[in-house]
């Protein structure tokens, strides 16, 4: 069957990386997120990997996610509590001392039971999850009167990857916001919450902007998601830091056919050869999540071999006779083909599929 091989010393190699860029006197900062299996990389195997890089913090999406990492982490923040069903998961996961829930409106505050620990999400201008600023003082009464335990308050900025002003706009907001916190935090004599906003593109660009703050105005926290597993989707005119994609995915042949010059290959015979050629199939297709090869689409694997459309749901014809072929080690060569970022393409490849750690 296809796996996923998984480079345990280019981790390591962009985690130095992101180190020494960011925040070289305090690791601590370093925060990894792992929602969604790791963007398709092995949710397991990834904090094993964290674990060894000494990372304190992660992300993830829901509750299986934080009990499946809890051993790793000192501390696990469920992004999207309420995306399963209220189960056993959820409940085991409200008893456990080092996760953090999500809490992203007003109404969501009403969802928690007493002593629950929260990180607060606000929204500082990307409009999509957060409570408004003007609603901060209504959220805190409510954290109050519940007796939430707030460990957190952060946002995402919507707009890191983005040459322009946007990025620092939504940075001054957040600013304004940790300083309203602050006082609030005072007024119902709360603990002081870490603060957190940026995602890997933002946290190499606002890493300066961040350190001139005040102590206690500064991020606690950096959120690198992307950027741990080697890749950037920022504005061509920002510096490329040298990060290195650490999954390569693999085939394993099934069946090899000689065809004929003029041999039509697949559903419609989509695709039709010029010479005569081997051609064999892989036992990999968009039923495993790859994206699916149409007519006039041109990607070779990583060896340079033809990867001929259409893909079916359970193999693709390649132009081999290799036992194993490498799809890809750099999922930017299918991001483009398909106009989208490495996030889909490997978010996309099923959880099933062998993770291979090298």
């Amino acid at each position: 069957m296809p796996y996923l091989q998984i480079d345990s010393q280019k981790f390591l190699h962009n985690h130095q990386t992101i180190l020494n860029t960011i925040t070289p006197k305090n690791p601590e900062k370093i925060s990894i997120v792992l929602k969604d299996n790791a963007y398709g990389h092995g949710l397991r195997q990834i904090a094993t990997l964290a674990k060894k890089a000494k990372i304190q913090n992660a992300f993830v999406k829901n509750a299986y996610e934080a009990l499946e990492v809890a051993p790793f982490f000192n501390y696990i923040t469920i992004l999207y509590p309420y995306s399963l069903p209220m189960d056993s998961a959820f409940k085991e996961a409200l008893k456990m001392p080092e996760v953090y829930f999500c809490a992203p409106s007003l109404e969501s505050l009403h969802n928690y039971p007493k002593d629950t620990k929260i990180e607060l999400k606000v929204n500082s201008g990307m409009h999509r999850n957060g409570i408004a600023k003007e609603d901060l003082g209504k959220a805190f009464e409510i954290i109050s009167k519940k007796h939430l335990n707030l460990k957190g308050i952060f946002t995402h900025i919507g707009f890191g990857d983005d040459f322009g002003s946007e990025f620092y706009t939504q940075n001054k907001e957040f600013l304004e916001i940790k300083q309203e916190s602050l006082r609030l935090c005072a007024h119902y004599k709360l603990a002081k919450p870490r603060f957190h906003s940026l995602s890997s593109s933002g946290a190499f660009r606002a890493k300066d902007f961040h350190h001139r703050l005040p102590q206690d105005l500064q991020d606690d926290l950096f959120r690198i998601g992307i950027a741990f597993y080697g890749y950037l989707c920022q504005d061509s005119a920002f510096a490329m830091p040298n990060l290195q994609p650490i999954a390569a995915l693999f085939a394993k042949k099934i069946s090899t056919l000689n065809l004929k010059s003029g041999a039509r290959i697949g559903y419609s015979g989509a695709s039709a050869l010029n010479q005569e050629s081997a051609v064999s199939t892989y036992d990999i297709g968009y039923g495993d999540g790859l994206f699916r090869l149409r007519e006039g689409m041109e990607i070779l694997s990583t060896e340079g071999f033809r990867i001929l459309p259409r893909a079916s749901m359970d193999c693709i014809s390649i132009e081999s006779t290799q036992e194993e072929v490498c799809i890809f080690n750099d999922a930017r060569v299918f991001a483009r083909a398909f106009n989208t970022i490495p996030y889909e393409i490997l978010s996309h490849l099923h959880a099933y599929i062998p993770k291979v750690v090298i």
